[in-house]
């Protein structure tokens, strides 16, 4: 099998740089040769992928495809994607949407050009009379709905198939098109050997040099500062908390795009919130070792899978989230959740206290989380998934699949029952 690989490559920043370049193309490559397209005038700068794979420019997909069995596009929420989007639509493959939502990269594309237009066209394209409408509002108001409409309908119809990390983008995925082939394929995460060694991290000297070496518990969020992040209702359950853990502290590791520094002050958490701005690998690798547990929290998202949230349980820390989209479909055992309603922050609370209370709790949640991510999300175990749904739908096995799974509904098997699924299909391909 060949694979026209279309991915954004350092020294491009983006998530799904990091995610091609360490966590699946080293795996992939194992079962299928692979080229790499990259965006034009883009000069990678990693030299693994220089020295393990053509890369070439994607205008010369053109001309060359009939070399490939099939066309992997890396989707992302930002103007980066720009040339995979058009690809994909001209040369229909196999596209990964990382993100549900894509109403920032139309955005990008559109209203931020002066072309409301094709605004305008894409959500009635995408999502109707109603899209339509909502486009109008916001091309007036400026008012943008950015988490209400997932904007992917157009790929999801030009596509052979569609990957998702979540069974949430699963199901907005075939809301859009019923008849299209779609299936959940976890996030890749190949664990560093930083964070395989983290118990040999020296604590004591980390939380002194950030001068909290008398502070415990200590909890800690890692990535942007960023409005959906829940930073004013996770200040106002930590000031609650201060009151019967006084010696607390709470690390903000990432650029604040915000200025929460307001809020802190108003709250009077000066003393007990330490924000260091942002950090490299290694000194994340350093406050995790002295976290005793994480929070990170988020809503509304676009739908994506956190590698942040990974990585720390991956680490073996507790962490706590919202209990929404991809983030609701972790273990319940692997992490603690906090429903967007009325009562966040009391459950915030209750669930900082919890685990600042109960260390055997600390222990369990902390070893359940490391040996999910370890087994579900192997990049192994992933690159083989990958290699097995492209190859079932280079043999037309997807839509019979597909087809067995509907028909199975009728007789009460459900959609998460996929060895049975699987299994009966397999039956069926055999036959035929």
């Amino acid at each position: 099998m060949k694979i026209a690989y279309f991915t954004p490559v350092s020294p491009q920043k983006s998530g799904i740089t990091d995610y091609s370049e360490k966590d699946l193309l080293p795996y992939l490559s194992r079962y299928a040769e692979i080229d790499i397209f990259i965006d034009k005038g883009i000069k990678p700068t990693n030299p693994e992928l220089l020295a393990n794979f053509d890369i070439r420019d994607y205008t010369q997909y053109d001309g060359i495809k009939d070399e490939f069995d099939i066309a992997l596009y890396h989707m992302g929420n930002n103007e980066i994607h720009k040339f995979i989007y058009d690809s994909s639509l001209k040369n229909p493959g196999i596209t990964v949407l990382h993100d549900i939502y894509l109403h920032g990269f139309l955005w990008s594309r559109s209203i931020s050009r002066g072309d409301k237009e094709r605004y305008l066209k894409e959500f009635e394209y995408c999502h109707g009379f109603k899209g339509l409408e909502a486009a109008k509002i916001a091309v007036k108001t400026g008012v943008y709905p950015e988490y209400e409409y997932p904007l992917i309908k157009r790929i999801v119809d030009s596509s052979y198939g569609i990957v998702c990390h979540s069974e949430f983008g699963v199901d907005k995925t075939m809301e859009c098109n019923p008849e299209a082939i779609a299936s959940k394929i976890n996030m890749p995460l190949r664990i560093p050997d930083e964070i395989n060694f983290i118990d040999q991290v020296n604590t004591e000297a980390v939380k002194k040099e950030l001068g909290i070496d008398n502070k415990r518990p200590v909890i800690t969020s890692f990535g942007f500062i960023s409005a959906h992040k829940r930073y004013p209702v996770l200040l106002s359950a930590f000031r609650r908390f201060l009151k019967n853990y006084p010696d607390s502290i709470l690390l903000l590791i990432g650029k604040d795009l915000i200025g929460i520094d307001k809020l802190i002050s108003s709250l009077k958490l000066e003393k007990s919130v330490k924000m260091t701005g942002y950090a490299p690998f290694n000194k994340i690798v350093d406050f995790l070792a002295i976290s005793d547990f994480c929070v990170n929290l988020r809503y509304p998202t676009a739908g994506e899978t956190s590698s942040s949230v990974l990585r720390i349980m991956g680490a073996g820390k507790p962490v706590i989230v919202s209990n929404t989209d991809w983030f609701s479909e972790i273990p319940d055992s692997c992490c603690l959740k906090v429903d967007v309603n009325s009562y966040e922050e009391e459950t915030i609370l209750k669930c900082m206290e919890a685990l600042a209370s109960d260390d055997k709790l600390l222990e369990t949640i902390g070893k359940n989380a490391f040996e999910y991510v370890t087994k579900e999300h192997d990049p192994d175990k992933v690159a083989k998934d990958y290699y097995k749904f492209i190859n079932n739908i280079l043999k037309g096995n997807e839509h019979i699949i597909n087809n067995v799974s509907g028909r199975l509904a009728e007789f009460g098997v459900k959609e998460d029952d996929e060895d049975i699924i699987r299994n009966i299909s397999k039956l069926i391909i055999d036959l035929i």
